[in-house]
C-alpha cells in the first residue's frame, strides 16, 4: 500500500492541461483588471479592487488545487452520495426568501458578508458529476436498461434542472444537463433513450422560453438583436461592438471602450471585452486553450484505468469545454443571450474555486493513469473492465494513445483473462 501511495506522488500529471490552465488563470486575472478598473474606481474608489479580490480567490484555487492532485480520486466514490445530498440541499435552501441572496431578479447566492458568496450551482456541477461518475460506473451493463438506468437518470437531471431553472439560471441548467447527458453516453447508454432525452430538453428548453417574457425577449432579440439595440438586445449589440472593434489585432490592453457600458464585463462578458483590447488572435488564442484542456481531458477519460475514472473525466471536461464553448456562441450572437462565466478568466469567487477543485480531479485522474502501479492493483477490482461503446470506438480511432501506456494494456488484458 505504502508503495503504490509513494508511486502515486511521484507521478506526473498531464502536462498540456496543466499549462493550459495556468495560462488561461493568468489571462483571467489581466482581463479581470482591465476590465474592472474603471468599475473598481467608480464605485470603491480603488481601480485595483476587483482586481485584487480575483488573486485572492485565484490563490485560494490554486491552494485547492495543490491538495486536490495529492488525493485519490477513488475517495471521492464513498463521498459522492453525501456530497450530492448536500449540494441539492443548498440548491434547494437558496430558494429560500431571506437565506438565500437575491441580485437583478435572481436568487442564486449565499451571502456571507464581505462581498463575499457562494453559489450552490457551481457546487452541484461537481457534484452531481462525481455522484453521477459513482453511480452509472456501479449499474455497469444495467444502465441500458429502461427501469434501472433511463428513469433513474431522468429523474436525477431532471430534479437538478428544476431546481435550478427556478433560480432562475437557464444557462447554467444548459451546461449541467449537457454534462450529464455526455456521462451518460459515455456510460453505454440505450441510443433510444439519449434520443427520448435529448427530444425530451428540446421540448421543454422550447416551453421555457416560451413561458417566460424575458426568455421570450432574448429570443426575439437573437434573431434580431438591431431591431432594439438599446431595449432587449443591448447586451448582443454591445459585444458585437466590441468583438468588431478589435478587429485583427485588438484596440491594445486597456482600450476598450465597450467595457464602460458592457452589462457584466469582468463576468459574462469578458469576452467581448478581450475581443476588443487582443482582436480576432487573443480570442482564437483562448479558444484554443479550451480545445486542449477538451482534448488532453478526453485522451485521460478514455484511458483512465477504471469506469468511474473514465466518467468522472469525461464529466469534468464536458462541463468545462461546453461552459466555454456556450459563453463563446453568446458573445457572438450565435446562441440566444444566457449568461454564463468563462471558466478561468471571468471573475468569481466560490465559482473559480469550485472549477479549479474539478480541474484538480482531472489531473490526479491523469496523474493515475500515467503509472503503472495503479494499472496493475485495478487488475484486482473484479469488477471487470467496465468498458462502454466510446472507450472501444476511441480505441480504435486513437491506438497511439494506448500505445504509450503498456501497463495499462497488460491490466485490461488481464481482466479479460479473469472474466
Amino acid at each position: 500500500m505504502r508503495r503504490n501511495i509513494r508511486s502515486i506522488k511521484l507521478r506526473g500529471i498531464d502536462p498540456w492541461i496543466a499549462l493550459a490552465f495556468i495560462a488561461l488563470l493568468c489571462i483571467g486575472v489581466v482581463m479581470v483588471y482591465s476590465a474592472s478598473a474603471v468599475y473598481g474606481y467608480d464605485y470603491y474608489g480603488n481601480p485595483y479592487y476587483i482586481a485584487q479580490r480575483e488573486i485572492i480567490w485565484a490563490g485560494l484555487a490554486a491552494v485547492a488545487l495543490a491538495v486536490v492532485i495529492q488525493i485519490d480520486y477513488h475517495r471521492l466514490q464513498r463521498l459522492a452520495l453525501p456530497f450530492f445530498l448536500i449540494a441539492m440541499a443548498m440548491l434547494a435552501i437558496v430558494l429560500v426568501p431571506h437565506l438565500g441572496h437575491a441580485s437583478h431578479g435572481a436568487r442564486r447566492w449565499f451571502s456571507l458578508g464581505a462581498g463575499i458568496t457562494i453559489e450552490p450551482s457551481e457546487v452541484v456541477k461537481l457534484a452531481a458529476i462525481i455522484y453521477l461518475a459513482a453511480w452509472l460506473a456501479g449499474k455497469g451493463e444495467r444502465v441500458r436498461d429502461f427501469q434501472a438506468g433511463f428513469v433513474p437518470f431522468s429523474l436525477i437531471v431532471g430534479m437538478i434542472a428544476v431546481l435550478i431553472v427556478k433560480q432562475p439560471d437557464l444557462g447554467t441548467t444548459i451546461v449541467v444537463t449537457a454534462t450529464l447527458f455526455s456521462m451518460f453516453f459515455m456510460a453505454g447508454a440505450n441510443g433510444r433513450h439519449l434520443a427520448a432525452l435529448l427530444f425530451g430538453s428540446s421540448v421543454v428548453g422550447w416551453t421555457l422560453a416560451h413561458s417566460s417574457s424575458y426568455r421570450f425577449n432574448r429570443l426575439t432579440a437573437f434573431m434580431n438583436p438591431w431591431k432594439d439595440p438599446t431595449g432587449v438586445g443591448y447586451h448582443t449589440v454591445q459585444a458585437l461592438l466590441a468583438l468588431g472593434s478589435g478587429g485583427l489585432m485588438g484596440v491594445g490592453l486597456g482600450n476598450s471602450i465597450e467595457k464602460h457600458v458592457l452589462p457584466a464585463p469582468y463576468t459574462d462578458s469578458i469576452l467581448a471585452v478581450i475581443g476588443e483590447e487582443w482582436g480576432l488572435m487573443g480570442t482564437a488564442v483562448i479558444l484554443l486553450l479550451f480545445m486542449v484542456i477538451a482534448y488532453r481531458g478526453m485522451r485521460v477519460a478514455v484511458t483512465a484505468p477504471d469506469m468511474f475514472g473514465r466518467l468522472l473525466a469525461a464529466g469534468v471536461t464536458s462541463w468545462i469545454t461546453f461552459q466555454a464553448v456556450l459563453n463563446f456562441a453568446v458573445i457572438t450572437s450565435s446562441v440566444p443571450f444566457t449568461g454564463v462565466p468563462l471558466p478561468f478568466i471571468s471573475y468569481g469567487g466560490s465559482s473559480l474555486v469550485i472549477t479549479v477543485v474539478a480541474l484538480g480531479v482531472l489531473l490526479n485522474i491523469s496523474r493515475q493513469t500515467n503509472g503503472e502501479g495503479f494499472a496493475r492493483r485495478s487488475t484486482h477490482n473484479g469488477r471487470g473492465d467496465g468498458r462502454s461503446r466510446l472507450s472501444r470506438a476511441l480505441d480504435h480511432a486513437l491506438p497511439s494513445l494506448h500505445a504509450e501506456r503498456p501497463a495499462i494494456r497488460v491490466a485490461r488484458a488481464g481482466r479479460e483473462r479473469t472474466r
